[in-house]
């Protein structure tokens, strides 16, 4: 494991060196096609140190040095038919604009750099530029900066042939396509874990949660993915972890479902759902609203939870569940939902000693719907704040964590998420009137909650479970039809034929227990928010006991303080040509990820918001390097196949447009004029600084929470 500042420095070090890599490849097959190479260096700008054979380190450049032995030895010993004062130092050309000046200062330093190879100094110069944002290396001839910048002399760069040309070029671009896979290789022979391909957790209102199974319209018991599902397949290719899943869709078209495979405890086959993916607010890219899964290890547990005195203890494994032995989270959601609302005897078992058991009492999680908040027929529970964010618009507006929604914006009583969503888009980032319940009385905040620039109050919110207090009666329900006038939101269920219903658990298990087939007529008593208590009779139908069979439970973990490990799964090769393998395959599946990205991104299906540039990369690979060395590899792989392709793209000044322009060269029989070269290199140039100062913003903004 790493430290962050490790981490930090890590990955600066490993970007320093892809970019080396990429410099190298141009330059060994430069020196293998005999072209001088003049320069080697790493960043931009000026020379910080510099190194030469025959003159050795030198803070700043050697170039100097370089052409005034050079001259002083052309001086003393001129070529024959010469004057003993011709040739002149590039440098002292450089201050000449004429072409006429210029053309002959090249001709000249062909003559300089001849008189220092007889002086045995070293052709290149090897320096570490103080811009470290890059590379390059400098070849006589080649200019990317300069189309005209060529040269008589025979090693010249312009003077190779386009095939020796082409592949200096794209040298680059191969060297950092090896070097991933060699990192790879490394990465798999010693293992690197990735998030399992099963389901943890379903976002509300989500594709996954309000999405039938194929060819199960309408059947409840078959609507959404379920915590422990598998995942086998995503649109028809094998899932080998979860961010392969996670990619697959976010690289989707949101005209285009996004089609999953999962097999599921007590299903024989596998069940597939066709999702349409939807544009996530926070990320800006599409999800279907799956989370990763977790392993049946507890990861950690407070130490004032009632299970961590009852001798529950992290790295302890969840065995069984009212007697039966559990092997999976799907299995347990299975149990979970068979329970009808009791309460629940799990068993823990620790890697050594005797198992603990604990109860739990399951928490409701309604009947789900395709459309709509879940529900028990019909009624949606209020929502209360379940944290306030520091330094938000609703700390600064005095919101307090288990405050009770009573009104956001223009929407009473919000009971999903989508409800404040709308609020927020319909103030149109105006700050947004907020009243809440607190301590039993209704409290209009003084001042009003001012969103964020990404639409958010900077509250969590969860439903409030531990009394039936209604948030709103859904139109065309059985209760809302009972009432003559509307039920008054904030009304509380306080029995059912005649027995106290105390919450919202209470509720539902009452509702579950109702004996079936046959028509049922229940007594609701309601405490009518600002009136008097009143009692109505409200029938259950056959259809409505189906529905209710379908009502879900969950497990409380919020009031014990605990939670459970996350599911891992393992990529390991037993030998290095398995290794190879995988490492040539994860290769190519992140070069066509790249060029996705890249399709999707002129699309629109992307932003630029979601791209990653330097001050992004070394925050995330940091994170990612604190994990151990294998994973450093792996994403030092992945950032060097990134540089590859990127490398390549036909935009003017990086590889791909040099390798358009040699291609153009060849069909055409000569090079494209240095007037449509300039345009080309302004317009990459342009290019490349919008999406630097774009993703530059953009992550000074993630890493600040904005």
């Amino acid at each position: 494991m790493l430290s962050s500042a490790t981490g930090v420095f890590a990955i600066i070090l490993g970007f320093g060196f892809l970019i080396l890599v990429h410099e190298l490849g141009h330059f060994l097959v430069a020196k293998w096609a005999k072209i001088r190479a003049t320069q080697f260096a790493i960043g931009f700008g000026q020379a910080l140190i510099a190194y030469r054979k025959g003159i050795g380190f030198r803070v700043g450049t050697t170039e100097n040095e370089y052409f005034k032995r050079a001259q002083d030895h052309l001086t003393q010993n001129p070529p024959q038919g010469d004057p003993a004062s011709a040739g002149s130092s590039p440098t002292d050309a450089s201050n000449d604009d004429g072409k006429a000046e210029e053309r002959q200062a090249l001709a000249d330093a062909a003559k300089l750099y001849a008189a220092a190879d007889d002086l045995g100094l070293g052709e290149t110069e090897y320096r570490l530029n103080w811009i470290p944002l890059g590379g390059y290396v400098k070849m006589l001839g080649q200019e990317d900066m300069d189309p005209n910048a060529q040269s008589p002399d025979p090693r010249a760069y312009n003077n190779k042939s386009i095939g020796a040309r082409m592949a200096v070029i794209s040298a680059g671009v191969v060297m950092n396509l090896i070097f991933a896979l060699i990192f790879f290789v490394i990465a798999f022979m010693m293992g690197v874990d990735f998030p399992a391909a099963n389901v943890g957790g379903v976002r509300d209102n989500s594709p996954a949660a309000t999405t039938f199974a194929d060819g199960k319209d309408g059947d409840l018991a078959y609507l959404g993915l379920r915590p422990g599902d598998q995942i086998l397949t995503i649109n028809g290719e094998p899932a080998a972890d979860f961010g392969e899943v996670r990619v697959a869709i976010a690289l989707g078209r949101s005209d285009n479902p996004a089609k999953i495979t999962v097999q599921r405890h007590g299903y024989d086959q596998p069940l597939s759902y066709t999702l349409k993916p939807k544009r996530d607010r926070v990320e800006k890219i599409l999800q279907a609203g799956i989370e990763p899964g977790d392993i049946l290890t507890l990861g950690f547990i407070a130490e004032d939870s009632p299970w961590y005195a009852a001798g529950v203890r992290p790295d302890m494994v969840l065995t069984h569940v009212n007697g039966t032995a559990v092997d999976s989270w799907s299995h347990i959601t299975h149990l979970i939902d068979q329970s009808l609302g009791k309460p629940l005897t799990l068993r823990f078992t620790p890697p050594a000693g005797e198992p603990i058991e604990v109860v739990s009492n399951p928490e409701p999680a309604f009947v789900p719907q395709p459309e709509g908040p879940a529900n028990l027929l019909g009624l949606t529970p209020a929502l209360q704040v379940s944290f306030v964010q520091e330094r938000s618009g609703a700390e600064k507006a005095g919101v307090q964590a288990d405050d009770i929604l009573v009104r956001v914006g223009n929407q009473p009583w919000p009971d999903d998420l989508q409800d404040i969503i709308d609020a927020v888009n319909a103030a149109d980032g105006d700050p947004l009137p907020v009243t809440v319940l607190r301590a039993g009385q209704v409290v209009e905040l003084q001042d009003a909650v001012e969103p964020n620039r990404k639409g958010f109050l900077g509250i969590g919110i969860r439903p409030v479970l531990d009394r039936p207090l209604i948030a709103h009666a859904l139109t065309e329900s059985r209760i809302a039809r009972a009432f003559t006038d509307p039920l008054p939101p904030g009304s509380t269920l306080t029995a059912i034929d005649d027995e106290p219903v105390a919450s919202w658990a209470d509720l539902q298990a009452k509702l579950q227990a109702l004996d079936g087939p046959g028509a049922h007529t229940l007594t609701f008593a309601l405490n009518l928010a600002n009136q008097p208590t009143q009692t109505i009779k409200i029938p259950v139908t056959d259809a409505d006991l189906t529905t209710l069979a379908n009502a879900r439970w969950s497990l409380d973990l919020l009031s014990v303080e605990a939670g459970f490990a996350p599911d891992n799964t393992r990529l390991q090769a037993s030998n290095p040509f398995a290794a190879t393998l995988l490492g040539v395959d994860r290769t190519k599946q992140f070069i066509l990820q790249t060029y996705l990205t890249l399709a999707r991104l002129i699309q629109g299906e992307l932003r630029i918001s979601n791209l990653s540039g330097p001050v992004g990369i070394v925050h995330r690979g940091s994170a990612v390097a604190q994990r151990g060395f294998p994973y450093l590899l792996f994403f030092l792989g992945l950032i060097s196949v990134n540089l590859a392709v990127l490398n390549f793209l036909p935009i003017p000044i990086v590889d791909g447009g040099h390798m358009v322009f040699l291609a153009y060269e060849k069909l055409r029989g000569k090079p494209a004029s240095p007037a449509v070269q300039t345009a080309a290199l302004l317009i990459g140039l342009a290019l490349i600084g919008f999406v630097f100062l774009a993703t530059f913003y953009y992550d000074i903004l993630r890493l600040f929470g904005l």
